[in-house]
């Protein structure tokens, strides 16, 4: 029993420890293993023993997502429990699990019921009355004291108050999702007993959640406060879990006072804080908003839909399906925005179907997911003009606002509301329209409330709603400074979509007020702002939309003379004219096919086969300012586009004197076959050698600076470059440079997207490595501190046995000694005596036990060596560098895979080679050398198990002395071997040719680190395949 009670004691710290470290799988087998050698009847003889194994058993089996063996776990634990209050435990895991399965409603009916055995009666739908009770009562308590006061709180004691106070904090969550009437009530209550009781565990989370409430009587003032308490307290594991009261004080309180971008880190350290202690509720809750909150302060699409689908594994691998969902409404409707849905304004795609998931969200009353798919509807409608729809999602994402509270969802859904109305009301019916009017004005009574706490974040939101509601009143003056306004605060706070939405709606406003270029200002802004959002569904709607305002339309001016120009030697400077000759049709087709691309290459691609098709040119160059160097990086000749990159200083493919002086001037300048008279150009080497017919050069301005170049020239005709396609290739060259510079910026986007994923791609294998490697530390660890407890225990009655076969063997002779003078004494024996002689056979008995004997000795001699070599192979109490025999290490390790050398049936016998070289003791980690050694010769065994494996399966074992200060052990089998691919990434992490399930990826890149970076030696894998594999340690003596 002592020793049993040992062993149950090691597993359970071993468990604790695991779950500590977030090994959750590994504490379910510790606890599962101390369970086993738990007495039948410990309910009854070690209580509290049995009560908190099972409690953690059944925690362990909800962190691996296994709530199927959790509820059976937790059914014995309310079947066997002797207290009310030693339930509480199980309750609170059994709500958590609820949450995580996407079961609030069950998650409320459990808690409600185990509240109503602890003495506390939940209303079914609190009013407004019984709210204002509480409050009240909180007012009382609170007389005399500021909110900081409440940190120097005494700690709560009574068993009977703690109890009550983790289960009402456990509903919380569910009450906020799919009772948002219960979600103030309860938080008051929990107020009520934390100050007339003293602070828990959960007091962080309580006051942020109070902080919620106060944000929705709109006391920001208080809220910010305690929020500010929550934070602090929450770095006490006395009074916070460093999760639960950071994630609600990210997500619901710092907004209403400082800019949401501040939330982000905060939501972030919530999250890892969640990892590190096992509270996946909150650390997913965190993830997720700090997700969701990128997203709408308008970060880059691509790199949100990257931190999105990187939150949705993490939801995944903790099994929180409810967040998880929610987390897929937004990361689908940035796939829509991306442009990867022909019908954008629904959520239906790879990320999420709405079809399937809102009837799903309905049933369970998911009000706060439900909130999710309106409001994302809502915003998509609205920015693809479905204005009729947008009002509908409007009102239903209104309906299901209890389900946000305190979250920024409510300034967003505010926003596009207001918004939506107002789009409406010019189709609106008279008495409709007053109405939309109240809704607006009610709106921003709040947003300005909001604004005058966090200007940052609701102002510009609260200027462009007043520029729209003066806009369809008619009052154009007061709205022009308002949408400016509007513009600016959104550019100035960083809300970069908001600020695309303004400058569209300004250009809209100015559009239907007939001032068509400033539309055109406006309207290019805002496409530009999309486009830096990503957002090339929009950017297409634009286009397809205003194309007009979107390509760069010139003012009519006085014709210009070209015949002198195209005739004279001299610099001409072609004033870009409408002329009844200019194929408008055709340059807007051709300009909207250079909008259409978005890569660089590409768009220079078509940029030049289209000069070529609309300038009657049979060579096109065109030259780039890239940071005032400049290049060639594009040539279309002979039908060929080239685009390779060539200095132009380099280049001796140009005229640079031309080049140099429409770089200067900033001018357009064309030559016909005179450039000989001209003592500017007549030197030109070019010229001279090339002698062209017709000779264009164009400047590409954009926004008042010059960023390229464009030469054309023809050598077979004079004067081909028409007034007519003078005028087409000024209009392409201004779309143009608005195309490279957007190209410019989405080129250097995707480099920054492609960095910042190879560098979130880096930190995660190197996390991932991180916990493999602490993780395998912690096995050895937990395996060095059994074996030690065994051995210990185990060596006292070997001790015992082998020290006293020697005297019962002495005690036998002895008695066999006597027994042979009794038959040589006694002449007659009895025949009873002859009896029993028959009976036990003297002879055989006599010769037999000397055997048995001679196998006690072997045996106890055998344990003797096994826990040897187990202590040896471990090393537990070697933790710095030592010089040790490496051939001990190798038998010890052979020792312990003895089993697995022996054959079976359909296998014969592993054979075991060895040529081991007289070596010196080597200084080295033993035990993490011996872990080497395990790896190679396990993976060595697999090899020769498998169906390929050799008839004569062996392992070779050799050792020898590279030189005078290096070693080699050299582990060989004659397996099937391996690939070149494989064999090239063998050591790489999470590289493994095992089936799932049945190998990690990572021993020998653990075995690689281990040899490489402790012993700084090399570790080098030799195979081929059908002829087996040959590994390498090379380590310094």
């Amino acid at each position: 029993p002592a020793e049993q009670d040992y062993l149950i004691q090691l597993n359970f710290k071993s468990g604790e420890k695991a779950k500590g470290s977030a090994a959750y799988a590994g504490a379910l087998k510790y606890f599962q293993t101390a369970l086993s050698l738990l007495d039948v009847e410990s309910w009854q003889t070690n209580y509290p023993l049995a009560l908190k194994l099972h409690e953690n058993y059944a925690e362990a089996a909800y962190l691996i997502g296994d709530f199927e063996l959790m509820e059976s776990i937790i059914e014995q634990v309310i079947e066997r429990g002797q207290d009310l209050l030693d339930l509480v435990k199980v309750h609170e895991i059994k709500i958590q699990a609820k949450m995580a399965q996407i079961q609030q409603l069950s998650a409320l009916r459990i808690g409600i019921y185990f509240l109503g055995l602890l003495g506390i009666q939940i209303p079914e739908s609190p009013q407004i009355e019984d709210l204002q009770v509480e409050i009240a009562a909180i007012s009382q308590l609170m007389e005399g004291k500021a909110i900081a006061d409440l940190a120097n709180l005494p700690l709560m004691e009574n068993r009977d108050h703690l109890a009550k106070v983790k289960i009402l904090a456990n509903l919380l969550p569910a009450c906020y999702q799919a009772k948002p009437s219960l979600f103030p009530w309860i938080s008051c209550k929990l107020m009520q007993l934390l100050i007339q009781y003293g602070n828990t565990v959960n007091s962080s989370f309580i006051y942020s959640c109070y902080g919620i409430v106060c944000v929705t009587l709109q006391d920001f003032t208080s809220a910010t406060e305690y929020g500010k308490l929550a934070c602090k307290l929450d770095l006490s594991p006395q009074t916070g879990d460093s999760v639960s009261g950071t994630h609600v004080t990210g997500a619901c309180i710092n907004h209403c006072s400082t800019h949401v971008k501040e939330a982000i880190p905060i939501l972030l350290k919530a999250y890892q804080a969640g990892l590190e202690t096992g509270n996946f509720q909150f650390g997913g809750f965190a993830i997720g908003k700090r997700s969701e909150y990128l997203y709408l302060m308008g970060h880059s699409l691509s790199n949100v839909k990257l931190e999105m689908a990187t939150a949705s594994h993490a939801l995944a691998t903790m099994k929180q399906e409810n967040t998880l969902a929610g987390n897929q409404t937004f990361e689908q409707a940035i796939l829509n925005l991306l442009g990867e849905s022909e019908t954008p304004w629904e959520l239906i795609g790879t990320a999420y179907n709405e079809t399937e998931s809102v009837p799903l969200k309905t049933a369970a009353n998911d009000r706060n997911a439900l909130h999710y798919v309106y409001l994302n509807k809502l915003i998509l409608c609205y920015l693809f003009d479905r204005i009729p729809q947008a009002v509908e999602n409007a009102a239903l994402a209104e309906s299901y606002l209890d389900g946000v509270a305190g979250f920024l969802d409510n300034y967003v859904w505010n926003f596009y509301d207001s918004l939506t109305q107002l789009a409406h009301y010019g189709d609106a019916e008279t008495s409709v329209q007053k109405s939309i009017l109240e809704k607006v004005e009610t709106n921003q009574k709040k947003m300005q409330y909001w604004a005058t706490h966090a200007p940052m974040n609701a102002q510009h939101k609260d200027d462009l709603v007043a520029a729209e509601r003066h806009r369809i009143l008619g009052e154009r003056f007061q709205a022009i400074e308002l949408y400016d306004r509007a513009i600016a605060g959104a550019k100035e706070n960083e809300y970069l979509q908001e600020e695309a939405v303004a400058n569209e709606l300004a250009a809209k406003f100015y559009l239907d007020w007939g001032k068509e270029k400033v539309a055109a200002g406006y309207m290019q802004e805002a496409y530009y702002c999309y486009a830096r959002w990503e957002a090339k569904a929009k950017i297409n709607q634009l286009e397809e939309k205003y194309p007009q305002l979107l390509s760069p339309i010139l003012e009519k001016r006085e014709p210009h003379n070209f015949h002198n120009s195209f005739t004279s030697t001299q610099v001409s400077d072609i004033v870009t004219t409408t002329t009844v000759f200019l194929d408008y049709a055709s340059a807007i087709k051709a300009s909207r096919a250079i909008s259409e691309e978005i890569e660089l290459d590409a768009l220079l691609c078509k940029f030049m086969q289209l000069l070529i098709e609309n300038a009657g040119a049979n060579k096109g160059v065109l030259l780039l300012n890239n940071s005032n160097n400049w290049e060639i990086v594009a040539q279309f000749n002979n039908e060929t586009c080239d685009l390779s990159t060539t200095p132009v200083a380099e280049s001796k493919t140009l005229p640079s004197s031309i080049i140099n002086t429409v770089k200067r001037t900033q001018k357009t300048l064309l030559l016909n076959n005179n450039f000989e008279q001209n003592n500017t150009f007549s030197a030109d080497p070019y010229l001279l050698k090339q002698q062209p017919k017709s000779l264009l050069c164009i400047p590409i301005i954009n926004q008042g600076k010059l960023m390229g170049i464009l030469y054309l020239e023809n050598n077979f005709t004079t004067e081909a470059f028409t007034p007519e396609r003078i005028e087409v290739l000024n209009l392409l060259t201004a779309q143009t440079a608005i195309s490279i510079e957007n190209a410019r910026l989405y080129q250097d986007l995707e480099a920054k997207v492609e960095q910042r994923t190879q560098h979130l791609q880096q930190t995660l294998q190197k996390l991932q490595q991180t916990q493999a490697q602490l993780i395998q530390t912690e096995k050895m660890s937990s395996l060095g501190q059994m074996i030690a407890g065994i051995a210990h225990e185990i060596n006292n009655p070997i001790t015992f046995i082998s020290g006293n076969i020697t005297h019962a063997r002495e005690y036998f002779l002895d008695l066999l000694e006597l027994l042979n003078l009794y038959q040589e004494n006694l002449s007659a024996p009895s025949a009873a005596i002859e009896e029993k002689l028959q009976e036990i056979e003297l002879e055989f008995l006599c010769e037999d036990l000397e055997k048995i004997f001679d196998s006690m000795e072997t045996g106890s001699t055998r344990i003797r060596q096994i826990i040897l070599g187990l202590r040896n192979f471990s090393r537990l109490d070697e933790q710095g560098m030592k010089r040790v025999n490496i051939h001990e290490g190798l038998e010890n390790t052979l020792m312990i895979l003895q089993h697995r050398l022996r054959g079976s049936g359909c296998r014969p016998d592993i054979a075991i080679i060895k040529d081991y070289a007289q070596l010196p003791p080597v200084n080295c980690y033993a035990s993490q050398l011996n872990q080497v050694f395990l790896q190679i010769l396990t993976n060595a065994i697999d090899a020769l198990t498998t169906s390929k494996a050799p008839d004569c399966p062996e392992i070779r074992i050799a050792t020898q002395m590279q030189n005078q200060y290096n070693i080699r052990i050299s582990i060989a089998d004659n397996g099937p071997g391996m690939s070149k691919t494989v064999e090239q990434r063998i050591f790489d992490p999470f590289f493994t040719t095992k089936p799932v399930g049945q190998g990690t990826g990572l021993g020998l890149f653990i075995s690689y680190q281990i040899v490489t970076e402790q012993h700084r030696g090399q570790l080098q894998c030799i195979s081929q395949e059908g002829k087996g594999t040959k590994f390498m340690i090379d380590i310094p003596i």
